[in-house]
């Protein structure tokens, strides 16, 4: 039972020697990773669009390691259906009734659409207009 404590204790001890770092270590962290920058007393990461966003507050308070951060393609990366042009059966690129896929369909003001979820997955969001009233479908 003693040996189990010891070996217990040595390893939460050098558990908590390894994980703990000074912060000159953790500034030596961020130039591994060339989306982070410190900008003054602010710790940046820079998105694919070039956004910068701060993570000061993530990084000094929880602790959190800045090149783990993953932040995606940043805002308008992926551009939206804007106004769509919508098929009727017998019109030329319509699917035939033997075609099956999965969609996305509403009806609004009488008026019914349906959106497929193979071309929503590139998009995320198409801006449509039923009549008066205006909505964003969002995949």
């Amino acid at each position: 039972m003693i040996k189990f404590f010891f070996i217990f204790g040595l390893g939460l001890f050098l558990f908590l020697v390894v994980g703990c770092s000074s912060a000159s270590e953790q500034e030596s962290l961020f130039g591994s990773d060339p989306n982070v920058q410190e900008d003054g007393d602010k710790i940046l990461i820079i998105d694919r669009t070039g956004k910068e966003w701060d993570i000061t507050h993530a990084v000094n308070v929880y602790g959190m390691n800045p090149d783990d951060f993953q932040f995606g393609l940043g805002p308008d990366a992926i551009r939206p259906i804007l106004n769509p042009q919508h098929t009727q059966p017998g019109d030329p690129g319509h699917p035939d009734g033997n075609q099956t896929f999965l969609v996305i369909g509403t009806t609004i003001n009488g008026d019914t659409r349906a959106y497929p979820i193979f071309v929503l997955k590139s998009h995320e969001i198409v801006d449509e207009q039923f009549g008066d009233t205006h909505v964003a479908v969002a995949y």
